[in-house]
C-alpha cells in the first residue's frame, strides 16, 4: 500500500513537472489570459469592453449579396474586432434571393445563430415557428445600453405577451432627407432661377427648360419629368407627399388611414401627371424603365426633372458627367427642392421609421445567448455604432481616430466627403456597415450630430449637400406609428400584393389617357376595381393598428 502511495506520488509530480515546463511556451497572451483566470481579473480594453477569456463567434445571415466581396470587405473590421474585443463575427450572405432563402432555412433547419435584415413579418415568421430566443429575460442583467439607446420606443418592441424576440437594425430618425423634387441646376439659373413652391409651377419651369433644351447633344428629344418602375412605389408617395399625405395616405388626427387614390388629393395628382403627359413631355417610358435604363437616359441629359429619392439624380447626373465630360462645372447637376400643394397643409416627402424597419433574432442555434446580448449591447451605444459604421480607427486607410478615450476624425477623409471626391470603394475596404446587428442610423446621443454613415457627416460643410439639407428640412417626418407591414401568415397580405400589381397597371393607364375626361372615367373604374378588390380592408387594417400604437406606444 506504501509502495503504491508512493508511486502515485512519483507520477503526479513527474506529469507536474511536464505541465510546468510545458507552460513556459506558452505565449504572453495565453499567459495572461490563464493568469486573468486564476486570479479573476478582468480586461477591459480602450473601449469599456470587458474582453472574453475565451473567443466568441458570433454567425449571423444578413440577406442577399455576394459572399465573395462580403468577405473580403469584412475582413479588416472583423481582425480588429477579434484583435480587440475577442470577439469573431461572420456576416453570412447568399447571392439567392433572401425570401427564398429564409424559407429554405426554416425547412431544412439549417440556419446560424443570429439573422438580421429581417423584416417584422418575417421576424414573426421565426418567433412563431419557436425557432427566435426570447431575449427579454437578458435585459436586466445584459440590456442596459439596449434599453436606453432604444428609448422611447423600447416597449414597442414587446409583444401582446409581453415576450422580446426582435432587436431593430437601423433604428432612428436621420435628419436628412430621403425623397424630394430635382431640377437641373445650371439650366434653371440660366432661366433666372424663378420662385416656385407647387408642383404646377415646379412644372411650368421644367416646360420652359425643355422648350430651351428640346434635343440633347446627340439630336434625341428630352423631356420634362421621367421616372422608374414600379412608379407608384419609386414615385408616387413622394408626389401624394407633396399634396400632404403620409407616405401614400391621407392620416386624420383619431388615426383613419385611406389610401392616396381614395382622396380628393390623390386625383389631383393624377390629375398634375395626366397633364404632363398630354403634353408630351413625361418620358414614355416613365412605366417600364429599369434603373439602368433609366440612369442612361438620365445620364444622356435627356431629362429636365425627377421624383424621388436624392441620391438618384446624384448617381446619374453629376458623378456620372464629372468623369465623362472633362469641361464638366460644378453647377452642372441636379438640385433637390421642395414642393408643396397650394391647399396642403404641410408636405411629407420624407417618411423616417425611427423605430426600425428592418430586425435582428437570436436563432435557437445559439449555444450561449448571453455572449451575444453582451456584444449587442456594446455595439448599439455611440461608440461601437461608430466602430461598425465607419471600421476600425487608427489603421493606415481609417476614417477616424480614437486615442486616450476621445475619438476625432481624419481630416483628409473627411475633406474628401465634403470634396465629393471620396472613393466609395474604400468605405466597402474599411468594412463599413458590414458587421451590423443593432446599430442605430440616427444622430448619436452622446455628441448630437454624428451618425452612423461616415458620408453624412458633414453636410453643414458640403455645399451641395447643405443646399439640400436647408431645401427640405422641414419636409421630414417621422413615420415610425404609420409604417405598417401586414403580417406573412395573414390572407390581407395576398390582397394586398394584387393591389399593388393592380395599382401600377391602372394608374398607368389613367396617367397616360389622352383627355381629361379620360382620365377621369379611368380613375374612377381604378378606384372602383381596387375597393372591389380588398382596398377598404387594407385601409381598416392599417387604420386599427394605427390606433392601437397610438394607446399602447405613448
Amino acid at each position: 500500500m506504501k509502495k503504491t502511495f508512493m508511486l502515485l506520488c512519483s507520477f503526479i509530480f513527474a506529469f507536474s513537472t511536464l505541465v510546468g515546463c510545458s507552460g513556459e511556451s506558452k505565449t504572453d497572451d495565453a499567459a495572461k489570459t490563464e493568469q486573468q483566470s486564476d486570479t479573476g481579473e478582468k480586461k477591459v480594453n480602450e473601449f469599456g469592453w470587458e474582453v472574453p477569456n475565451k473567443t466568441v463567434e458570433i454567425n449571423f445571415y444578413s440577406g442577399q449579396d455576394n459572399p465573395d466581396n462580403v468577405k473580403k470587405y469584412q475582413a479588416e473590421l472583423q481582425k480588429y474586432i477579434l484583435d480587440k474585443f475577442n470577439v469573431k463575427l461572420n456576416n453570412i450572405v447568399y447571392d439567392v434571393d433572401k425570401k427564398e432563402k429564409l424559407n429554405l432555412m426554416l425547412v431544412s433547419g439549417d440556419y446560424p445563430e443570429v439573422i438580421t435584415n429581417l423584416t417584422e413579418s418575417e421576424a414573426q415568421q421565426w418567433i412563431n415557428q419557436g425557432k427566435a430566443v426570447e431575449i427579454g429575460q437578458y435585459m436586466d442583467q445584459y440590456g442596459e445600453n439596449i434599453k436606453k439607446q432604444l428609448e422611447p420606443w423600447f416597449k414597442s418592441y414587446y409583444n401582446e405577451a409581453g415576450k422580446l424576440y426582435m432587436l431593430p437594425k437601423s433604428w432612428g430618425l436621420l435628419p436628412i432627407p430621403d425623397n424630394s423634387a430635382h431640377i437641373r441646376n445650371d439650366w434653371y439659373t440660366a432661366m433666372g432661377s424663378p420662385a416656385f413652391e407647387t408642383p404646377e409651377q415646379y412644372y411650368d419651369i421644367l416646360k420652359q427648360m425643355q422648350a430651351a433644351h428640346p434635343k440633347n447633344s446627340k439630336g434625341e428629344k428630352t423631356y420634362a419629368l421621367s421616372s422608374i418602375a414600379p412608379v407608384t412605389t419609386n414615385m408616387v408617395p413622394t408626389v401624394a407627399g407633396m399634396y400632404g399625405l403620409q407616405n401614400g395616405y391621407k392620416v386624420t388626427k383619431e388615426g383613419d388611414m385611406t389610401h392616396w387614390v381614395n382622396t380628393e388629393e390623390g386625383l389631383e395628382l393624377t390629375k398634375f401627371m395626366n397633364q404632363i403627359y398630354r403634353d408630351g413631355l413625361l418620358d414614355p417610358d416613365t412605366f417600364v424603365n429599369k434603373f439602368d435604363d433609366w440612369k442612361a437616359k438620365f445620364s444622356a441629359e435627356r431629362i429636365m426633372g425627377h421624383i424621388g429619392p436624392w441620391w438618384q439624380s446624384w448617381n446619374a447626373g453629376h458623378e456620372v458627367w464629372q468623369k465623362v465630360n472633362k469641361d464638366w462645372k460644378e453647377e452642372q447637376r441636379y438640385v433637390q427642392v421642395k414642393l408643396k400643394a397650394a391647399d396642403a397643409e404641410k408636405a411629407y416627402l420624407s417618411p423616417k421609421n425611427a423605430r426600425g424597419g428592418v430586425f435582428t433574432i437570436i436563432t435557437d442555434k445559439a449555444k450561449n445567448p448571453e455572449d451575444i446580448m453582451k456584444w449587442m449591447n456594446f455595439s448599439i451605444t455611440d461608440m461601437g455604432t461608430r466602430l461598425i459604421g465607419w471600421g476600425a480607427p487608427n489603421q493606415p486607410d481609417s476614417v477616424w481616430k480614437y486615442e486616450n478615450g476621445k475619438w476625432s476624425w481624419v481630416e483628409e477623409a473627411k475633406k474628401a466627403i465634403i470634396d465629393a471626391t471620396w472613393d466609395y470603394a474604400k468605405s466597402d475596404k474599411l468594412g463599413q456597415y458590414y458587421l451590423s446587428l443593432v446599430e442605430g442610423q440616427g444622430t448619436m446621443k452622446d455628441d448630437g450630430h454624428s451618425t452612423i454613415w461616415f458620408d453624412q457627416n458633414f453636410n453643414d460643410e458640403a455645399k451641395w449637400k447643405k443646399i439640400m439639407n436647408d431645401n427640405l428640412k422641414d419636409t421630414i417626418y417621422d413615420n415610425s406609428i404609420g409604417s405598417i407591414t401586414i403580417p406573412a401568415n395573414d390572407p390581407l397580405l395576398i390582397t394586398k400584393q394584387q393591389i399593388d400589381d393592380q395599382l401600377e397597371t391602372l394608374w398607368a393607364k389613367t396617367v397616360m389617357s389622352k383627355t381629361e375626361d379620360e382620365m377621369m372615367k379611368n380613375f374612377n373604374d381604378m378606384k372602383d376595381k381596387l375597393n372591389s378588390a380588398g382596398l377598404h380592408d387594407i385601409e381598416k387594417y392599417r387604420s386599427d393598428v394605427y390606433k392601437s400604437r397610438m394607446a399602447s406606444w405613448k
